[in-house]
């Protein structure tokens, strides 16, 4: 995210760009990084011989304006006209919709694009970069049902969507993030932390030693921003966390995070294994199950391409969280 691709051209041209899911925590982030007045605040204080490769790579993928598209309800309209962005709240009708907006980001849930599909051809897309997930494969054979079902929605999510864009002649690219924490808003590091300080502990599969790649989610943001920006991307890429660590060190640090000692209750794997079963028929309890398994394999993805083709280094496992231009400063030195 903080270097020009190696392999992939920057389109450069600094056109409007419509954010699908913009309410979300990974909205939230690409519309920081996308908003006029951020770049234009940024261009003004910094030097050409000062200027670091973050801030190169954010003056050429910058986009203007910015329309920020919802089910929920957008911010004020003050907040919104101070950042430059123009909120839309979704349903909207294609039919009605003039505006040009060549370049769009899907964070929402994939397979919640397609109900957008006319919109972006009435609004003439021409690039999109959508967010699916490693969980694609990682749940692909999962005892449970549950799990095997998003699995294959997102499997089938991301065919049509690509299937959608090729007949369109529409530049699409898919990534696949892995475990997305911002340690506030998402079920990963945040569920983790919320059990932690509300019982005092936190229960683990035997060695809970399955290797983990913890992202953060301004890094996934940052992955589309540098995407959005590139031309001659492949259609799919997986982009993991900085860090690859075992499961009982991710929750360990979240203790050290919380300030508490790290009070790791471990349940036998084979008791585990042998609860699933019966976990199976109770529908609230499959995918606990499963996940509890899981703690001991290995979920790690390579993300090397995405590191080729345009940029993407992500961040450490690091709590307390630091701002996005800490991490920016400290990959700039």
């Amino acid at each position: 995210m903080h270097r020009e691709p190696h392999t992939a051209r920057n389109s450069g041209a600094a056109e409007a760009a419509g954010v699908l899911g913009a309410t979300s925590f990974v909205g939230q982030l690409v519309l920081a990084r996308l908003q006029p007045s951020r770049h234009k605040s940024s261009q003004l204080q910094a030097s050409q011989h000062q200027a670091s490769l973050l801030d190169e790579s954010a003056a050429t993928s910058a986009v203007s304006p910015v329309f920020a598209f919802s089910r929920r309800a957008a911010p004020t309209a003050a907040t919104s006209a101070a950042a430059g962005i123009h909120w839309q709240q979704l349903p909207v009708s294609p039919g009605a919709w003039h505006a040009s907006i060549p370049h769009w980001i899907a964070v929402c849930p994939l397979w919640a694009v397609p109900e957008h599909f006319a919109l972006l051809e009435a609004a003439g897309a021409r690039r999109l970069v959508a967010l699916s997930s490693t969980s694609r494969f990682t749940k692909r054979d999962s005892a449970a049902a549950a799990d095997r079902a998003i699995a294959a929605r997102l499997a089938a999510a991301e065919d049509e969507v690509l299937d959608w864009a090729r007949a369109r002649g529409i530049a699409a690219t898919i990534l696949r993030p892995t475990l997305i924490y911002d340690g506030i808003h998402d079920q990963n590091v945040a569920a983790i932390a919320g059990f932690i300080r509300r019982f005092g502990f936190s229960p683990l599969a035997g060695a809970a030693a399955g290797l983990r790649q913890p992202l953060h989610a301004d890094d996934v943001a940052a992955a589309c921003q540098a995407a959005i920006g590139c031309d001659g991307l492949r259609e799919a890429y997986e982009i993991s966390g900085g860090e690859t660590l075992p499961y009982h060190e991710m929750v360990s640090r979240i203790f050290a995070w919380l300030d508490r000692p790290p009070r790791l209750a471990r349940i036998p794997l084979p008791l585990v294994r042998a609860a699933l079963p019966v976990a199976n028929l109770l529908p609230g309890l499959a995918s606990m199950a499963t996940m509890a398994v899981r703690m001991n394999e290995d979920l790690v993805f390579d993300h090397r391409a995405a590191a080729r083709d345009f940029g993407f280094q992500p961040r450490s496992f690091t709590l307390p969280l630091s701002h996005v231009s800490d991490h920016a400063a400290s990959v700039a030195r």
